[in-house]
């Protein structure tokens, strides 16, 4: 089983986008699924792929109150499912937790785009592969996803595939 964690700025859609592609809700607890707000760990995992390989997702947290739990989340895994929204583009805990993969040393990373149903992905795209470049991630590939639609869902999947 490979495990990635999720990275990304409060509310740019990392708990949906594990969930559309796992199916497994990764907010345990009644308070975060009322507030739509991740305060823990989430975990969360797929079938097995076509070579026969699970992926497993740790939902962190994006807010800055809970920075803490994000280090423990992202802390052991190898790589990051990094995400930043197209209606928002790079936000404080964007850079915030870039800052903490790039201090960690995590070097394998693919960056998705949510909410590319609500606006152009291309120019958050292309900001924030520079500034994932600038970092220990380096060149990372990128998949403009939509939780709602389920568009780019079949790339991302192919992208954590070859991760």
């Amino acid at each position: 089983m490979r495990v990635l964690a999720t990275a990304g700025h409060v509310d740019h859609g990392k708990s949906a986008l594990v969930r559309a592609l796992t199916g497994m809700e990764p907010d345990r607890y009644a308070e975060e699924q009322r507030r739509g707000l991740t305060l823990d760990l989430g975990f969360v995992w797929t079938g097995p792929d076509a070579d026969g390989e699970h992926l497993a997702f740790v939902d962190v947290p994006g807010h800055e109150r809970f920075v803490a739990t994000m280090l423990a989340g992202v802390g052991p895994v190898p790589a990051v499912l990094f995400v930043v929204a197209a209606d928002q583009g790079w936000q404080p805990q964007s850079q915030e937790h870039l800052a903490i993969l790039d201090a960690l040393g995590v070097r394998h990373a693919v960056l998705a785009v949510t909410r590319s149903d609500l606006a152009d992905p291309e120019p958050v795209r292309a900001d924030a592969l520079r500034r994932l470049a600038e970092t220990s991630l380096g060149p990372v590939p990128s998949v403009a996803v939509s939780a709602v639609t389920g568009a780019g869902l079949d790339g991302l999947r192919t992208e954590l595939s070859r991760l």
